[in-house]
């Protein structure tokens, strides 16, 4: 079903890292992380029933920490490809004075489109959020871009009905892109853009002049 694309990049990238993140990385991340052989069944990894949320490439942590502590009757899965984007996020988590401690947060480190086909469940949830995703601007380059038509069908797939993908970008061409590749299976819904205008990038683009393309789509039968 998703030959379209390929599952062979995989793996756990590392960036340059402090002490501290290497400390948190070898004593607090196998408390969130998930390592999984085949599909995972959330009811089991959280301990309950709630509502799943699911944030691709979640970079330096800024939203999923924020957005996981203010909604402590939802559960979230975060999935990063660098390890150390995992250290940064879980010293946001652990330096909060409020929130939920991290109890509703989990973290995959793996490419996100292996971590969809094969270890989330079909119609497992209830909301996706892919905020500034690599734009890779260059021409010869585009074909390297996550959201595609085939990446569409495959978060389909996955959310339940009604179930939402939120995204954000600061490339115009690539927005474009993005709403052509949710054209089919999906209707356009509102969002709340407050933490999403609050992150790293979004502060970054808005300080350079660029506008922020925010979009939400709704999944219909």
């Amino acid at each position: 079903m998703f030959d379209t694309f390929s599952l062979k990049t995989s793996g756990r990238k590392r960036g340059r890292m402090s002490r501290t993140d290497r400390d948190i990385l070898e004593n607090i991340l196998p408390g969130f992380e998930i390592r999984a052989d085949g599909l995972i069944d959330p009811v089991a990894v959280f301990g309950r029933h709630a509502p799943l949320y699911i944030e691709i490439g979640f970079g330096n942590g800024d939203f999923l920490a924020e957005k996981s502590a203010a909604t402590p009757e939802a559960d979230f899965i975060g999935i990063e490809i660098f390890i150390t984007g995992a250290a940064k996020l879980l010293k946001k988590v652990m330096n909060a004075s409020e929130g939920t401690g991290g109890k509703n947060l989990r973290i995959f480190i793996d490419d996100s489109r292996r971590v969809l086909a094969r270890h989330l469940p079909d119609e497992s949830i209830d909301g996706v959020y892919i905020l500034f995703p690599d734009p890779w601007p260059k021409k010869r380059h585009n074909k390297r871009r996550l959201i595609t038509p085939a990446f569409s069908r495959l978060l389909h797939s996955k959310l339940k009905n009604n179930g939402f993908v939120t995204t954000a970008t600061d490339h115009h061409d690539y927005a474009e892109e993005i709403v052509r590749a949710f054209s089919d299976g999906f209707a356009p819904s509102e969002t709340d853009t407050s933490g999403i205008v609050k992150t790293k990038y979004a502060r970054r683009a808005a300080a350079e002049g660029r506008r922020i393309h925010i979009h939400s789509f709704r999944k219909v039968p």
